[in-house]
Formats: structure tokens, sequence, C-alpha cells
């Protein structure tokens, strides 16, 4: 009899997290604004949020989960009456499966919820809580600051408002050998789940969520020069103050901030497509080729030759 191998086609893979952990917030805390060079997602387990990624702004309630690609500006805004219990984390992903998750929402099934559950009561194990307040590896911190947005590199979270119970679930990666993997295999089982079975969900229709998204697309329209906000806000048919406004309730930063965050985003695209640091400065109308290095270097923590080199 002869034997025929059929290999294995990974779709995705979560070779590296940088936070997991579970939180509440209280109504009307307002998560700043970022961007980074990995992937995060955020899960409401209960209540409702306003999430912003890049122009979109969505209402999510009790079972509903946003991805945000590499580099996407998130935030989001606690609007449940009793506040929000959320699930976050962040990491990096391999596979074509990555690229279908990018702006995507999903209403959960119940089999794709009782994935997450288990995992919680998986880390809440191997932290040592027990879903308590315990003193384990998953620290309940009401105020811990982080140095990676919503999560810190080490799972902490930055707050302005009030903030509940928090465990973060990364500790047990550096004491139990199995545990990191369980965790990636949890979370890959989940969203391949979602590539099958995944119920994709529609954005806001809240008024000024859809000026922003138009304000958004103008500046990307426009990203090959300065648009300046009079005009921009023209455009959209608001006064300054009032596109002002609407930048920092979905986005936490000004419409200068955005549209430099914007071009960063395009830089890291030409570069890694091949175009010269020159070249990719003026097509994103920098004023010289060192001021744009030095913006990207900010806002990256990469230089522009070490992405071109894809370092």
């Amino acid at each position: 009899m002869v034997w025929v191998a059929h290999p294995v086609k990974p779709q995705i893979q979560l070779p590296a997290f940088y936070s997991l952990f579970e939180v509440h917030y209280d109504r009307g805390y307002e998560f700043p604004g970022e961007s980074h060079n990995f992937w995060e997602c955020l899960y409401v387990k209960e209540g409702e949020v306003c999430v912003s990624g890049d122009e979109r702004v969505y209402d999510l309630g009790r079972g509903s989960i946003i991805f945000h690609k590499p580099l996407e500006l998130h935030k989001f805004i606690v609007t449940g009456e009793r506040g929000a219990d959320l699930f976050i984390f962040s990491f990096s992903a391999e596979g074509p499966l990555t690229g279908w998750l990018s702006e995507k929402v999903f209403a959960l099934t119940q089999f794709q919820q009782e994935l997450l559950w288990k995992l919680y009561a998986l880390a809440r194990q191997s932290a040592g809580t027990g879903g308590d307040t315990g003193s384990g590896g998953a620290a309940r911190a009401g105020h811990n600051t982080g140095t990676g947005g919503a999560a810190g590199s080490g799972g902490g979270v930055r707050t302005s408002g009030k903030a509940g119970g928090y465990y973060r679930y990364l500790d047990p990666f550096d004491r139990l050998p199995a545990y990191s993997q369980t965790v990636a295999s949890f979370l890959e089982l989940f969203m391949l789940s979602l590539a099958e079975t995944g119920s994709v969900s529609s954005v806001s229709s809240d008024p000024e969520a859809i000026l922003f998204s138009r304000a958004v697309n103008y500046l990307n329209s426009n990203i090959h020069r300065q648009p300046s906000v009079p005009e921009t806000a023209r455009f959209c048919g608001v006064s300054e103050s009032g596109l002002k406004r609407l930048f920092d309730k979905y986005a936490g930063i000004s419409v200068h901030k955005y549209l430099l965050k914007l071009k960063i985003k395009a830089a890291v695209q030409l570069l890694e497509s091949g175009q010269t640091v020159s070249r990719t400065a003026q097509e994103l109308g920098f004023n010289t080729q060192s001021y744009f290095s030095r913006a990207f270097k900010r806002e990256t923590g990469l230089s522009p030759s070490q992405v071109q080199d894809g370092k």
C-alpha cells in the first residue's frame, strides 16, 4: 500500500504576542488613539463601545470583535450604561488569512464565544487567579500604564478614566513551556472559524461617524500634498472647530497629526514595494527627505531604509 502525504496548508499563525488581558471600564472612558506595527483585537464581553479604526467607526455590543491591522489608528469610547468588559490582545500574524481579517468586525456565534471563554479559563488557571482578583500573574491593576497602547508590551493599560478589574495573561509565557503555543492555537482556531462562519458587522450610521469617514477619505485622496483644516472642513460641510472635534472624538489626535500618520502608513507600503526613500518623500509631499526620515523614525521606530531592506 502506498501512503500519500497530505501537507498541511497553514492559513494563519501567531508567532508572538504583545498583550493579552481582560479589563472593565466605566461608561465614558475614552482610550486615546494610537497605532503600532502589530495587530490588535478588541472583544466586547459585556456592554457597549464605540470603536474607530482608521476612517471606519463601529458601535459594538456584547459578542462583537474588531481586528485592527498594523499601523491602523484606533480608539474606543465606552458607551454602555454599565460600562464594558473587554478582552484585548495584540499579536504578530503570518499567513494568507491575515489579509482577509483586515478591517473586519464580527458578531460571534455561540461556538466562537465558547472558544474565547475556554481561553479565559485556561489563562486564569495558568496565571493563578481562577478569575478572582488575586495577586498572581494576572495581577489586578485599576490604573496600570503601558507603552504599547491599549496593551503595553507587558500587557499594561493606559487609562484616562476609571477602570475596574484588570487581568493580564502574558506572564505565564515565561514560566509555562506549553502555555504560549496553547494560547496561540486557541486563537488560530478562533480566527479560522471566523473565515468559515464569521458574520461581518456594518459601520456606524451615526451622522458624526459618517462625517469623520468622509474627512479621512478626503485626506487619503490628497495624501500627496498637505490639505489644510479649512479646506477639509469646507469639503465636509462643517466648521473648522467641528472638524477638529470629530478628530478628537474618533481619533484622539489633531487633523494634521492624523494626516501625518496616513502618510507614514503609505510610506511603509511604498518602501516595501521597492520605492526609494527620496522618491517616497517626494510622492507624499514632504518638504525634504531629512524631515521625512525623522518623522518616519519617530512614528515607526525604524528608519525608512530599514523598512526598505525588510529589517
